[in-house]
Order: structure tokens, then sequence, then C-alpha cells
């Protein structure tokens, strides 16, 4: 059983009302540039995680690592921040709202002051305000922000990974290669590695002359390397199995997963990616530019077809709005004559 059954996109970016009324375990969305592909995945991260409205901060929906304005709902979208979902058999919705305080109280943290309060964040769920409000204080340039959400609550696993980060290792895929390790995970890691760089014997983090960890590759044949230097595939599929461990009974959301892996391994790919879905239980998003890497999904689920769904992008030329169209199942075996305008 997987976490999301449907999604729309009420306000978001520029996919304001795009709906996906029936998503499977495996999903691949494709479309021209610009469409919205990495948007949806976003607007999707955001879904899930709807009682933290911290995330409205962070790097992956913002695409920066700063926000500078006091309303970071202004960068996403006019208005209120709307998402709408079926988490296993229940429709949910979300509402960020942002509302600008015309006098700025005074707050303190651990006996410090702050800048005054000029504005609030809140969030509603399913039509009503959250009556159980955490409220958090951010500290912007512009002044201190009350943030209100929900009290912490356990939600399934999400994680984004998100293509402009794609050649850098971050603290987090080092905490998750040692809790991989330590479930005897390593020989599925090496096994992967395998596909991009033959010959590989084993994977270890090291330390340069500076003292900084470094990710490892050993080759009986062709002596230690640095992972970097194999190049971003490398570096994509050693993060993919990562976040696959990462994400047990919950959802990955992967932006352009092929890149970097030449088309003669894609199918063994999907044919790996399939298997983690199946042992950590977890239901796949990725976004793709790439026939060949659509046609490699659509044999390595050629018995199930019904796991997989392919969802074309495009924009509607009398709206301007845009649109999916959605292929999965018996229909699976005709998307590969069709024109999907991934370029």
């Amino acid at each position: 059983m997987f976490l999301l059954e449907s999604f729309r996109a009420v306000r978001y970016r520029g996919i304001d009302g795009l709906a996906l009324p029936r998503l499977s375990r495996a999903n691949l969305i494709t479309g021209a540039n610009g469409v919205g592909k990495t948007a949806l995945i976003e607007a999707m991260w955001l879904f899930i995680g709807r009682y933290n409205p911290e995330l409205l901060w962070n790097s992956n929906v913002q695409r920066s690592t700063t926000v500078p304005t006091l309303n970071p709902i202004s960068t996403l979208t006019d208005g209120d921040l709307e998402l709408h979902g079926t988490e296993r058999g229940t429709c949910h919705g979300v509402k960020f709202v942002f509302e600008k305080l015309e006098i700025g109280e005074t707050a303190q943290k651990n006996g410090e002051q702050l800048p005054p309060v000029r504005a609030r964040i809140r969030v509603q769920l399913d039509g009503e305000d959250v009556n159980d409000a955490h409220e958090r204080l951010r500290i912007t340039p512009a002044g201190t922000i009350l943030v209100w959400g929900a009290l912490p609550v356990e939600r399934p696993t999400c994680i984004i990974e998100s293509a402009r980060f794609q050649y850098t290792t971050s603290d987090e895929h080092f905490r998750r290669y040692s809790d991989l390790v330590r479930e005897s995970g390593k020989k599925k890691l090496v096994t992967s590695m395998n596909l991009l760089a033959p010959g590989t014997d084993d994977v270890e983090i090291l330390t340069d002359d500076q003292g900084k960890f470094y990710l490892s590759v050993m080759n009986a044949g062709a002596g230690q390397r640095r992972l970097h230097d194999l190049g971003g595939g490398a570096v994509s599929l050693f993060r993919l199995l990562l976040d696959f461990y990462a994400s047990r009974d919950g959802v990955l959301l992967s932006d352009e997963l092929e890149n970097g892996i030449h088309h003669s391994v894609q199918r063994r790919l999907w044919d790996s990616v399939r298997q983690w879905m199946d042992q950590w239980n977890v239901q796949f998003f990725a976004t793709t530019h790439s026939g060949e890497f659509i046609d490699a999904a659509i044999d390595a689920f050629e018995d199930a077809p019904e796991e997989l769904s392919i969802h074309q992008l495009y924009r509607n030329e009398n709206t301007g709005r845009t649109e999916a169209a959605t292929f999965t199942g018996e229909a699976l075996a005709g998307a590969r004559d069709l024109n999907l305008e991934v370029r």
C-alpha cells in the first residue's frame, strides 16, 4: 500500500490547478522545459510535510539557501498557498496563510530581545485553522515572524532529491550511509555502484589531509578513487540508494534522476529501483527529460504495468495552464509511440 493516491496543486508557482487524479507506486513526470515538473514534486513534498510550515523556508522549495523576504509564500504563489491530495483513501487539504501585522510587537527568545514581530504564517488543515497551534518564532532580516503550525505529529518520511545539489554529498548522506552500513546494507550499495563503476569492491568514508570527510570507491584493478571523480551519475546512484533506504514506508521524490546515467544501464537501474521500492515500501516519483529513461521504466514494469504511471505535463494553449495526461496499466504500451515532447 502506498501513501499518495492523488494530488492537486490549487495554488503553487506556475502550476495552479494542476491535478493528478491517479498515482501509482512508481511515477515518472515528463514534459517540456518550464512546464512545472520540478514545481510539482516540490508541491508534493510540502503537502506531505504540511504539519511543518517551517518547510516554506527550505531550499528545496525556495531553490536558494537564502530567503530575504518577510513572506516566503510570496516567492511561491500570489496569495495563499493551497494543496490537496488523497492519502491512503482519505482526502486532505492544506493552506498556508501569510498575515502582515500593522503594529510590530516585541518578542524575546532565551532572554534575548528580538526584532519586532511583523507578520505571522498560519496553517489551515482540511479547511480549518489549526486550534492546537504550535507557535514558533522565525527571525528574518525584515523582522520576526510568528509561525503557527500543528503540534509535532508522526508523519511518513518524505525525501526530495534536487538536481541542483546532485554533485555534493551532504552530512545527511554521510549519516544515511553510516546507518545503512550498521544495518548490513553495504553489500547492496557496492553491488549497485557496479552499474556505473564496474569492478567496485568497496565504498568507504575517509578523510583528506585537512580532515574533511569524502567518499572513496575501491577497485582492485584501478585502486582507490573519490566518488565524485567518477562523475555525476555515480554520485546520483550512490545518493539514490541511500535515499530509498531513508524513505522506508514513505515517499521519495527525485528531480532529473537520469542525469549522468548512460542509456545502456538505465534498464538495470530501474530493476534496482523496483527492488528497492519493494524492499523498503517506498512510493517513488521522478522527473525526466529522457525518452530512453521512460522506455527503460516501461520495460522494468512490463509484468506489472499497473504499478507504473507516466504523467505528461503540457501547457493548455487555450487557458495557459499546466495540465497532465497520465498513462498507466495497458495504456503504457502505447506511450512509447506518443510524442511526449520531453524536450
